[in-house]
């Protein structure tokens, strides 16, 4: 194996490790295939997930993880689609990456589950109005609007 086949592997790695955890049925497909997946609490700020577009990457916090997947199994699994989806829509924009994930996941098989996990997860919050997002019950809203459910 070439050392950019190995680099590539070792890449995905975290990604896989991830997905299976929350036994995900949504996977990346073409060019998001080679988006580089980092744990790195540092980088998330204290986030779930962030993700920058040069070069195409997505940062992780194993830590928050596991505490959104302890409270609502499965929401974890949106905030990754949604990562990609400001990388595959090269936008800042918090709305259309949400409705991005919303239709890849509905689309995906038993993506239904991670949707409504996601809903509820949003819904449980407290309804504190953020700029970038919205409320967590619009966004809950905006995420059944644009899977259609």
């Amino acid at each position: 194996m070439s050392r950019r086949g190995l680099a590539a592997l070792l890449a995905a790695l975290p990604l896989l490790v991830f997905a299976a955890g929350a036994m995900a049925q949504w996977v990346p497909s073409g060019t998001l295939v080679k988006v580089l997946v980092v744990r790195d609490c540092d980088e998330t700020g204290g986030d779930v997930a962030v993700s920058r577009l040069d070069p195409p990457t997505i940062y992780l916090c194993p830590r928050v993880v596991e505490l959104v997947r302890k409270k609502d199994p499965g929401a974890e699994h949106f905030y990754l689609v949604h990562e990609y989806g400001h990388i595959a829509l090269a936008t800042a924009s918090e709305a259309e990456a949400d409705c991005w994930a919303a239709r890849e996941l509905a689309k995906a098989r038993n993506g239904e589950r991670y949707l409504n996990a996601a809903i509820r997860h949003f819904m449980h919050r407290p309804d504190q109005p953020s700029a970038r997002y919205g409320s967590p019950r619009r966004r809950a809203e905006r995420i059944r609007d644009c899977a259609a459910m």
